[in-house]
């Protein structure tokens, strides 16, 4: 499913009355409809429900007065409280205004009519502002919005919450915290980024006409991830077909004291139903890796004074690639100088397809630049504080605007970015950005991304490619952990339970 920019969506509203005819009047009325559709799906009947609609003076405020008069057609107490002069709205407001006073719908003005409207309210709609808000909330419109926030009343936020910017999830000064959204034709950037996502409340995307054919051929290059989607990548398995269908993973991994994160990212290489796994880990510790490993092989590699995988293990790393089919390098690889110079050279060097994570990514911080030399398609997995140190950029630079700059980094080094964290963001080099809304804060644990990182790497040994491995891999790995949550809840989650529920998470989405 696509996801728009604010001038993306003001395109397709535009394209459908230009091209199609559709009066904006059409589009307005139908986004009003719909919305009290949801409100009624959510909060039953309307009749005799005390309804405040908080209006701005834009085409948002337009749909808050249609959601008035159906409101009181429906036989709620419908109010609005109209946040400039009438004389500022916009044309096709002034019309459905017009209508309301017509029909003797209560219009209230200033702080003291707010104040009231909101205090008999059963359920506030707040119109103010859409999805075209660039300045910070000022004035009578800040004060409504703290007046709504201090309500504890339901509250229905009209295509976005009031005060989020659409195009990255920020707060412009101050937002509406909504109980329930209802967009219109698409999701909006700001709907699923944080923490635009969390004050978004549930998110319900309305049809208001807008042609098919119009979304379809459009340029939108953000997309969101689908159940729908992943299952259509999920390799089917025929039933003749044996282990070596389905890929031989090599994971260079491991260290004193981090054997754990190479150990769960084997096992969920094996859970997503990769043939083989292979870790290649440090001789000295390969007595570990044999006892704490039953499914997956290990190659014992050359280490250094630190037990860490020394640089002369190169060449046998090389020649057992001959018959992998992908590489992760980095679950608990360590910092150690010389293992991060061998890091350096593989990238360099590997000619298959590479997951790079944790210490792997940290091990090129100074060194980006490696990353446009690499002879294979690379996907890297860093959390913003990884990132931070890849680009020498501030972690909180990167939260602010984590798709632009997802997309900036997959462009700039040609890699595939799965940028971890709430609502994680996957760039790939042609500019086309996927967000995930799958997980829940119990995976704030260590070794999530291990999991991660193995899930991925192990369905590019399937045959998926890349960018369509990170995309199932993560949407998968936040479910699993959605699985796991309901049953251990979130405070007591580990990476572990959440490669125990990667099968189930897999059954889930695949449609016989």
């Amino acid at each position: 499913m696509k996801i728009t920019t604010s001038e993306e969506m003001r395109q397709l509203d535009k394209d459908a009355q230009i091209t199609y005819g559709i009066p904006s009047l059409i589009l307005m009325e139908n986004a009003g409809i719909q919305t009290v559709r949801h409100i009624e799906e959510r909060y039953g009947n309307l009749k005799n429900k005390n309804i405040t609609v908080v209006c701005g003076k834009g085409n948002n405020g337009g749909d808050g007065l249609v959601i008035a008069r159906h409101s009181a057609n429906k036989g709620a107490d419908a109010s609005v409280c109209l946040l400039s002069d009438a004389k500022e709205i916009s044309k096709d407001s002034k019309a459905n205004l017009e209508i309301i006073k017509r029909m003797n719908v209560p219009v209230y003005a200033g702080v003291a009519g707010i104040k009231n409207g909101i205090k008999k309210a059963d359920i506030i709609i707040d119109a103010i502002f859409g999805t075209g808000l660039k300045k910070d909330i000022s004035g009578i419109y800040a004060k409504a919005i703290d007046l709504i926030n201090r309500s504890k009343k339901p509250v229905i936020a009209v295509d976005i919450p009031s005060g989020i910017n659409s195009d990255n999830g920020q707060i412009k000064g101050c937002a509406v915290r909504a109980d329930l959204t209802v967009t219109f034709c698409l999701p909006k950037i700001g709907h699923l980024i944080y923490p635009g996502a969390e004050y978004s409340g549930s998110l319900k995307i309305a049809d208001i006409s807008i042609p098919k054919d119009l979304i379809d051929k459009s340029s939108i290059k953000t997309h969101l991830i689908t159940k729908e989607s992943v299952s259509q990548i999920l390799p089917k398995r025929r039933p003749d077909a044996h282990k070596g269908e389905f890929g031989h993973l090599f994971i260079l991994a491991g260290s004193p004291g981090l054997t754990g994160a190479a150990v769960m990212a084997g096992l969920s290489a094996l859970r997503i139903g990769t043939g083989l796994v292979t870790l290649g880990v440090p001789e000295g510790l390969n007595h570990i890796f044999e006892t704490k490993l039953t499914e997956a092989m290990t190659l014992p590699l050359a280490q250094t004074n630190e037990q860490t995988i020394s640089p002369a293990a190169k060449n046998k790393i090389l020649n057992f690639l001959k018959k992998a089919d992908a590489i992760a390098i980095g679950p608990g690889l360590s910092q150690n100088r010389e293992t991060t110079q061998l890091v350096r050279e593989l990238i360099r060097e590997v000619r298959m397809p590479m997951v790079i994570d944790a210490d792997a990514i940290n091990a090129i911080a100074g060194h980006a630049d490696i990353l446009k030399k690499a002879k294979a398609q690379v996907i890297i997995t860093p959390h913003p504080g990884e990132l931070s140190r890849l680009l020498n950029s501030a972690a909180d630079e990167i939260n602010r605007d984590r798709i632009a700059i997802a997309r900036k980094t997959a462009e700039q080094y040609n890699v595939i970015v799965v940028l971890k964290g709430a609502n994680t963001v996957i760039a790939e080099p042609d500019g086309n950005v996927y967000i995930n809304n799958t997980g829940n804060p119990g995976m704030a644990s260590g070794g999530t991304g291990d999991v991660l990182t193995g899930m991925a790497a192990g369905l590019i040994c399937q045959k998926v490619s890349p960018v369509s491995a990170a995309i199932a891999g993560v949407f998968l790995h936040g479910l699993a952990g959605d699985i796991a949550e309901k049953e251990k809840g979130e405070s007591g989650l580990i990476a572990g339970d959440v490669i125990e529920k990667i099968p189930e998470a897999c059954k889930s989405v695949i449609v016989s």
